[in-house]
């Protein structure tokens, strides 16, 4: 996936007309991309609009618990966000005795304040496109299973296959989606707000998307610089 790179008011360094107020960051000029099989879609940050929430809660979490200044303890969640929240602490805070305990009082505020957050129409109606295309539709989170499985609930959207942390976002998932459709990785396409997601498609050999809305496409380019990069869900099915 060859890109075209673009300057920082989104204008293409080549000529080429920029297609950022579609909601596209970064294009590949030559070629549309393969329609995949199976889309796995994030949860957080990628279907529902809970980042701020979710980094409000972290926030509160690790300056209780740690005593860390609250500007600090935002940056140090939106760095390793992408990971499961007790991961996310042992990145912080490695072999520290109170992660577990923090890991749960996170996990028990989540549900009364994320639980009510839904996709927006444009995102139901950028799936509904994918789907009418031929492409099967999985979510692939590392939120906890029952929180994953409501919100698939309170949709509106038939998921045709709903992954939670019961089993950890990356080979698990793949595996998972692979024997529910006969898929190959290069026949699925991942998409994702953040980098640990394009570090899962990177390892494992999946076709990715990176999606800026909690981190900038600059951010995206210098990790994955071939990587397509969209700044709205709904900007997706321009991509076929």
């Amino acid at each position: 996936m060859s890109t075209v790179p673009f300057d920082a008011t989104g204008a293409s360094l080549h000529g080429a007309v920029s297609t950022r107020s579609h909601g596209v960051a970064r294009l590949p000029a030559q070629a549309r991309l393969p329609l995949p099989r199976v889309l796995l879609c994030d949860l957080d940050g990628t279907l529902i609009d809970s980042m701020p929430t979710l980094a409000d809660i972290a926030t509160e979490v690790i300056e209780e618990r740690y005593g860390t200044p609250r500007i600090l303890a935002r940056e140090l969640y939106l760095a390793t966000c992408g990971l499961p929240f007790v991961k996310q602490l042992e990145e912080m805070f490695p072999e520290d005795e109170r992660n577990a305990a923090a890991s749960a009082d996170f996990e028990a505020r989540k549900p009364a304040r994320c639980g009510a957050i839904r996709m927006a129409p444009e995102t139901r109606r950028a799936l509904e496109q994918m789907r009418e295309m031929g492409v099967r539709i999985a979510v692939s989170s590392n939120n906890g299973t029952d929180n994953v499985d409501a919100f698939a609930r309170a949709s509106g959207f038939a998921f045709d296959l709903v992954l939670g942390y019961g089993l950890a976002k990356g080979r698990t998932h793949l595996d998972a989606t692979s024997r529910q459709f006969g898929a190959a990785r290069q026949e699925m396409l991942f998409i994702g707000d953040s980098l640990h997601d394009g570090e899962i498609a990177e390892r494992e050999g999946i076709p990715f998307v990176g999606l800026a809305t909690t981190f900038s496409p600059d951010r995206f380019s210098l990790r994955f610089p071939s990587v397509p990069v969209i700044r709205r869900f709904s900007a997706l099915p321009s991509l076929f």
